[in-house]
């Protein structure tokens, strides 16, 4: 079954409801034929097109062998705003590059404000992605662009400033502390709530005495950010301030303090993770159980790993969990010292060129690239 079998499933009653069981058989539509479905359902009723698109996203959380994501970014240009915003919320996952340019767009001109702060929360992972290095080498600078000018804009609305913040907030740096302090000491509770989750997106300790302020805040959802930003932020003098979230009346809270224990990890937070296996609440002792499993592993692999496989193989004293050394001579093993920096070859088995960058062509084999895409995602004077 395709789009045409699809589409043949569907009441000629508008008023009719709809059997998404077949939706499974949209995944992975070409752009062309997604931009078809696009065109059609403009003669469909708006509440029908976005029942559709959330049955989608609910379908990928489901299960993980179906996208719709040609689908979801033709929603991104519907007239109804519902429709819009289940489009947004079907691409939060997305590491599509070719996306960054029209969610900046919507962020910065669409007409609905709920519309523009739900782009925010989109590019939020984008700008992730973009940071860690695994989108084109300009993404970082466009988007850390677009989103410092709408923080600087003064006639711009709270709301998309806040989500703005959130997403710059990864690629850290001093221009933004005046924004973080300011939304911090701003009295509104989605503010401080946007401001602590800001601090942990930086990874900068200098936030730590501001979070650790927030883990017994009267609202639960700074309380939560607090908790996960702590993780993010403080390291193990840091692990007592969190007895207070580990005994948080709120299960949410709870659940994010075990998350921020394991993240900064050691002998203290074993012990904290072993005292919350007699929890009474089921999904604690779960989370713990889990937590403490990978605590296990990653000191493992540091076994496994030592020092001096990694300055062999890397140059450097850093150990590197997860590299299998068997089967290797200890000449292979050296001689990997010597390779060039792969962020040095400009070449697609190792590198991206400024030319294949501009295609949106993917790093990999040379054998095995992507075409540039046919569609007007990737131009934005098409959007």
């Amino acid at each position: 079954m395709g789009l045409d079998e699809f589409l043949n499933l569907l009441p000629e009653d508008e008023e009719e409801s709809v059997s998404y069981s077949a939706l499974p058989e949209l995944s992975g539509l070409t752009n062309a034929e997604a931009g078809e479905f696009g065109l059609l359902w403009l003669e469909w009723p708006s509440e029908r097109v976005a029942e559709m698109l959330n049955r989608m996203d609910s379908l990928c959380e489901e299960q993980s062998d179906v996208e719709f994501e040609a689908i979801f970014k033709q929603g991104l240009s519907h007239p109804n705003e519902d429709v819009r915003l289940n489009a947004l919320k079907g691409l939060e996952d997305s590491e599509d590059r070719t996306l960054i340019r029209p969610l900046l767009k919507i962020l910065e001109q669409d007409q609905s404000i709920d519309i523009r702060t739900a782009a925010g929360e989109t590019i939020a992972h984008l700008t992730v992605l973009a940071q860690s290095g695994k989108l084109g080498r300009k993404d970082p600078e466009i988007l850390s662009t677009a989103l410092m000018g709408v923080l600087q804009n003064p006639t711009e609305y709270d709301s998309v400033k806040l989500k703005a913040l959130e997403a710059i907030s990864v690629f850290g740096g001093e221009e933004l502390d005046p924004y973080i302090e300011a939304a911090w000491d701003s009295g509104d509770i989605h503010a401080r709530q946007s401001s602590i989750f800001a601090m942990g997106r930086t990874s900068n300790p200098k936030w730590a005495e501001k979070v650790v302020q927030d883990l017994d805040h009267d609202a639960v959802a700074v309380r939560y950010e607090a908790a996960m930003a702590i993780g993010e932020v403080g390291d193990e003098q840091h692990l007592r301030n969190l007895d207070v979230s580990l005994e948080d009346t709120d299960l949410t809270v709870q659940l994010a303090a075990i998350s921020a224990i394991e993240r900064i990890g050691g002998d203290v937070a074993k012990d904290k993770l072993q005292g919350m296996l007699t929890s009474s609440e089921p999904r604690v002792v779960e989370a713990a159980q889990q937590s403490l499993q990978i605590l296990k592993e990653e000191e493992e692999l540091d076994e496994v790993v030592t020092p001096e496989m990694a300055r062999g193989m890397y140059g450097s004293a850093d150990t590197l969990p997860g590299v299998d050394l068997e089967g290797y001579e200890a000449a292979e093993i050296e001689g990997w010292s010597n390779l060039p920096d792969p962020a040095e070859v400009d070449d697609f088995g190792t590198g991206v060129t400024e030319e294949a960058e501009e295609l949106g062509l993917d790093r990999g084999d040379p054998f095995d690239v992507d075409l540039p895409p046919q569609d007007p995602w990737d131009h934005e004077e098409n959007f």
